[in-house]
């Protein structure tokens, strides 16, 4: 498996990408040039140049600090999204397809509804009765997209559950606990591992999306649906101002899914039995 990863460029070149990314968040103090909360009336909107090379926004401030200072609560968020959303929806996923029966009824009949509604307006009607702030938006995230993990994962439980080695551990007697652990869990890692590569970029755009509207992260913080939402005052005035933000994120995310595709073609079964 090592090797068929390291023979994917795309596979290679996306993790690669996103360590970077994320190692320049985590050292954003040392690497940014300038404070991102530092205002200076007098110098907004300047142009690129060596001291500001992303310019200044309405306020005076680093485009290029921000956006460095902004990996952590866009990236960071949406890992802690996806956590969340993954660790739900697998145990519902593996409940659903171990036990059967009427375990499985009730589950299966509770995500029937979660996906019958369009998920962004559910996350909006989430974030608005329980009030705006960040925990919020995570806990919205969350309540709407586990139902589409559990799904997924049940599917990926019924393809284990009959096989010879859970028959095995069965006719020995051995706990569920063992069998949904050690057995179960391990078998879907790698589906689990493609699915959760692909949700981080839909979190991505989920709280960016709510920050853009002023549903999640609130200004000053330095966050790219933030910082968008402070250009979109100067869009006729300053288009320029959306470049930087609307740019990563897109680029961030494209990542997150082409990370994904690749994931799913080293970790294929049927790859690897070639």
């Amino acid at each position: 498996m090592k090797r068929r990863f390291f023979h994917n460029r795309t596979a290679v070149a996306t993790v690669a990408f996103v360590l970077l990314i994320g190692l320049v968040g985590v050292f954003a103090p040392v690497v940014s040039p300038h404070d991102p909360y530092e205002t200076d009336i007098l110098n907004k909107f300047a142009r690129y140049s060596a001291e500001y090379p992303l310019g200044t926004d309405h306020l005076g401030r680093c485009v290029l600090s921000r956006l460095i200072y902004g990996i952590r609560p866009t990236l960071g968020l949406a890992l802690l999204t996806m956590l969340g959303t993954i660790a739900l929806g697998a145990v519902m996923g593996v409940l659903a397809g171990y036990f059967r029966g009427a375990v499985e009824e009730v589950i299966m009949r509770v995500v029937d509804v979660m996906l019958s509604f369009p998920s962004q307006i559910m996350v909006f009607a989430v974030v608005g009765l329980l009030g705006i702030n960040v925990q919020n938006v995570i806990i919205a995230n969350v309540f709407i997209k586990w139902a589409w993990y559990a799904r997924m994962i049940r599917t990926g439980v019924m393809q284990y559950r009959d096989r010879n080695f859970v028959q095995f551990s069965r006719c020995v007697g051995m706990p569920e606990r063992f069998i949904l652990f050690r057995h179960l869990l391990p078998s879907i890692t790698s589906d689990l591992a493609v699915l959760a590569s692909l949700d981080v970029g839909w979190a991505i755009i989920n709280i960016s999306t709510l920050s853009f509207l002023g549903l999640g992260v609130q200004a000053p913080v330095p966050e790219w649906g933030a910082m968008l939402n402070e250009a979109k005052k100067v869009l006729t005035s300053n288009p320029v101002q959306m470049v930087a933000p609307g740019v990563a994120i897109v680029v961030l995310v494209c990542c997150f899914n082409l990370m994904g595709d690749a994931l799913r073609d080293v970790l294929d079964p049927k790859e690897v039995e070639r």
